[in-house]
């Protein structure tokens, strides 16, 4: 069942003890970096990007009351629902995006995973506006970053302390061409440093709590708090974002339609 070609497995998760997914990425240790408690009694959590849904299955175990997996794909082409199935899992699957998140469709989160997505948005800022909109509690988000490796146009990679230290100091995004971070994916659109994440998390109205980083990855902890004077003195608070998001194409591979 779990090594179906149909379905692409990126997470690997204890399913039973000694029977994992067949993933590459750990989701012990990815929540463990990202400061996700070990438990989540009376929570009800968010996790935007679930894809296989082993992150949002984790958090039912830790005790979570509720817990809902948000992605663009359908349950079936990410292994979510067979997954599930096997599980008696009350996970509830809901096919949408990120930047259509609001209080009013989906209600409050007392903590959110967004994992491995910022670095695929077009908007990642507008991401974590909506992210805060439907947050009173914690964000936990894990993402790619360049601090210490930067790959230019020809597959390159340095480290980027060694280029010039105030890429590091100063948030930096790096843009992608398609294909260009990696040859086999053309959705990676932002390298942001960390230091950019924790600018546009301050900005978007959380507060860092805590920050780990390995490789070209990284892990941030955050605490939602009231808005900032920047995003209420920005052009769009006169044009919500909202209302702008049906001018936003969603483009979805035809292999992942019903």
């Amino acid at each position: 069942m779990f090594e179906s070609p149909e379905v692409m497995w990126h997470q690997r998760w204890e399913i039973v003890p000694g029977v994992f997914t067949p993933g590459r990425n750990e989701v012990a240790a990815l929540l463990d970096a990202a400061g996700v408690p070990l438990h989540l009694d009376g929570m009800r959590v968010l996790d935007v990007g679930a894809f296989n849904g082993c992150g949002a299955f984790e958090m039912e175990r830790r005790g979570a009351d509720e817990v809902v997996a948000l992605d663009i794909m359908t349950p079936a082409a990410t292994g979510f629902a067979a997954l599930a199935d096997a599980l008696g899992s009350a996970v509830r699957w809901v096919r949408g995006s990120v930047y259509e998140l609001s209080p009013d469709d989906h209600g409050a989160f007392d903590l959110i995973l967004f994992f491995g997505v910022l670095y695929h948005l077009r908007y990642p800022i507008l991401a974590f506006d909506r992210l805060r909109s439907v947050a009173r509690g914690t964000l936990h988000v894990e993402t790619h970053v360049i601090d210490r490796f930067w790959q230019d146009h020809r597959r390159w990679v340095r480290r980027l302390r060694r280029l010039e230290m105030r890429y590091t100091s100063e948030p930096v995004w790096r843009q992608y061409r398609p294909y260009e971070l990696n040859p086999v994916d053309p959705s990676n659109t932002f390298g942001p440093n960390e230091a950019a994440v924790v600018a546009s998390l301050e900005n978007s109205g959380f507060e860092l709590l805590s920050s780990a980083h390995w490789a070209d990855r990284a892990a941030f902890a955050a605490r939602a708090t009231a808005r900032p004077y920047e995003s209420e003195l920005s052009y769009e608070a006169a044009y919500p974002p909202t209302a702008a998001l049906g001018g936003i194409p969603q483009r979805i591979d035809p292999q992942f339609q019903e």
